[in-house]
Formats: C-alpha cells, sequence, structure tokens
C-alpha cells in the first residue's frame, strides 16, 4: 500500500469535472424513467381510445345506413365499424332489418 503523506497527492476535481459527473449519472437515472412514464401514458391513451363508444348521432347513422337497400358496400363497410361490428363475417340481412 501505499502512504499518502500530503492531501496535496488526491487530484481535485473541477467544478466542470464535477458538473459532467453530476450530470452523466443523472442522465443514466431520469432516461429510463421518462421512458417508462411515456409507454404507460401511451398505453394508457390507447386503452381510453380504443374503449370509447361511438356517439349517438354515428350510431344511428350507421344503423340506418344498414338498413338502407342502396348504400355502398363501402359506406356498410364504415357503418360495420362504427358500431364494433366484425366485418370479415358476413351478416344476413335479417338481423340488419330488426
Amino acid at each position: 500500500m501505499t502512504d499518502l503523506e500530503h492531501d496535496d497527492e488526491i487530484p481535485k476535481q473541477s467544478l466542470l469535472q464535477r458538473g459532467r459527473s453530476i450530470a452523466w449519472v443523472a442522465l443514466l437515472i431520469v432516461s429510463p424513467i421518462v421512458s417508462v412514464g411515456g409507454a404507460v401514458l401511451v398505453g394508457y391513451f390507447t386503452h381510453i381510445a380504443a374503449n370509447q363508444k361511438p356517439p349517438e348521432d354515428m350510431s344511428t347513422l350507421a344503423i340506418s345506413i344498414l338498413k338502407s337497400d342502396e348504400a355502398s358496400p363501402e359506406l356498410r363497410s364504415w357503418a360495420k365499424g362504427v358500431l364494433g361490428l366484425r366485418t370479415d363475417v358476413p351478416m344476413p340481412i335479417s338481423l340488419v332489418s330488426q
């Protein structure tokens, strides 16, 4: 072991070096917290948007489009999407006319 006889032998950090080391540690700790927090917020807003029911007037419009005989297939597809119906399964006309 070496014996240190003087305090002058230990190199002291300058103010800039101390600031850099504190900033480095802060970045290492804060960046994962910000990433996880952002992911949680995105998940929350996605959940809210996916489970939101359409307004009453859009539902009424979608039902009237499905009941109409003159509606185009694109309009029927939009109406099924608004109501949350599966568009890959064919729908019998008797269900729509009820």
